[in-house]
């Protein structure tokens, strides 16, 4: 896919956070990698806030899943 067509990296982490399928930010890193952005890219989640922002993200999204 063209970088120029799909969503910034952190944009797509925070979706990919909110679907309820991940636990922490390594492994919606790993699946950024896979869907094909750079290292480079996903290497801006690594900052402390960010992990902390994904981490959560999850797990309310973990919590409403399971409720509904």
């Amino acid at each position: 896919m063209s970088s120029s067509l799909r969503p910034h990296v952190i944009e797509r982490a925070l979706a990919l956070a909110a679907t309820g399928e991940f636990r922490a930010r390594w492994a919606i890193a790993r699946a950024l990698e896979k869907e094909g952005y750079t290292i480079a890219e996903v290497s801006q989640l690594e900052g402390a806030a960010m992990s902390r922002k994904l981490t959560a993200l999850c797990r309310e999204a973990r919590t409403t899943r399971t409720a509904a």
